[in-house]
């Protein structure tokens, strides 16, 4: 073995202390700083990517109909609160992964629709081989020709593991933007107002209201906005966060991480200290969790935490 198979092999054991390490809760923002601090480095990234692929994707289940067909039963679950421990990472331990958390179903060719409660998410098998993951509250129907694969994501989040058919193109439209791609993998959100499309593999093209068309290279996002689409580098690994129950903050506005919080139920959070709402925020948290959020929240800010008598989590300036 040289030295470039040792350095691979000890960057292959780092990903995978860091992926346990952060899937265990709660995470200190001395972690993530180490952990972003030892990310910058490219091969680094790749590793750690790799060990988040073989936890959603080893095996390839999904493209495998007859395992799909007989776990078609299994109904959707809300995602469990419990932190989950990394075990060996193999692929029967993959496939265990697939009855963990969410519901996998099988279905035909023509017209569907899918919805996730708050709290819930889901994952489909389309005929062909594509593989969709839903997020909390999301709104998909599919509608499968022989000429083309459409979808529309009505509302919320959805990673979408797409075949590669190059004679049925496969969009996605979300509001007036247009998804394109043949064979990719990449995650959309539709938020209110803005829609956020994060490339992992492949490539995709971005068609916004104005027709201007944007295509992108993994580990680029695009984003609407009220000023103009904008294009950035991110860590797709936190984007994907969601699909292991946890929900990664990188220096986010408090108000916005509220409401992404809020999307997975629990106790409903409120902030009442409004001026605080810009302040900047970075942390690792189950979903499902708020107590856990209000609590490095209310640490690191001067808020603090109030119940009301529904059972609503209000935040109150400590000033």
């Amino acid at each position: 073995m040289d030295e470039d198979d040792i350095a691979a092999d000890r960057r292959r054991a780092e990903a995978a202390q860091w992926f346990a390490r952060l899937k265990t809760l709660p995470v200190s923002q001395g972690t993530l700083t180490d952990f972003f601090a030892w990310q910058r480095d490219k091969r680094n990234a790749a590793a750690f990517e790799d060990a988040e692929r073989f936890w959603t994707e080893a095996g390839r289940v999904g493209d495998r109909p007859a395992i799909l067909r007989a776990i078609a039963a299994v109904a959707p679950r809300r995602a469990s609160r419990r932190p989950r421990r990394l075990f060996v990472l193999a692929p029967a331990f993959a496939l265990l992964l697939i009855g963990i958390g969410v519901g996998v179903a099988f279905y035909p060719f023509g017209t569907s629709a899918f919805h996730t409660e708050s709290g819930e998410q889901r994952a489909i098998a389309l005929e062909d081989g594509s593989r969709l993951q839903l997020n909390s509250e999301t709104d998909v129907r599919v509608r499968y020709s022989s000429h083309a694969r459409q979808l529309v994501l009505q509302r919320g989040e959805a990673l979408f593991n797409v075949a590669h058919d190059t004679s049925r193109p496969f969009t996605v439209h979300a509001g007036d933007i247009t998804v394109t791609a043949t064979g990719t993998r990449f995650d959309v959100s539709r938020l209110g107002q803005q829609t956020v499309v994060t490339l992992i593999e492949g490539r995709v093209s971005v068609r916004d209201g104005s027709e201007h068309l944007t295509w992108l290279a993994p580990g680029q996002q695009w984003q609407s906005r009220s000023q103009g689409e904008a294009v950035r580098l991110v860590s797709t690994t936190n984007v994907v966060a969601w699909t292991q129950g946890r929900i990664v903050f990188d220096n986010i506005a408090l108000n916005d991480a509220i409401e992404q919080i809020n999307r997975y139920g629990g106790k409903p959070i409120t902030l009442d200290a409004t001026a605080m709402k810009d302040r900047r925020i970075s942390g690792t948290f189950e979903v499902n969790d708020p107590q856990s959020f209000t609590a490095a929240v209310t640490a690191l800010l001067p808020l603090r935490q109030q119940i009301d008598q529904d059972g609503r989590i209000h935040l109150a300036s400590t000033q």
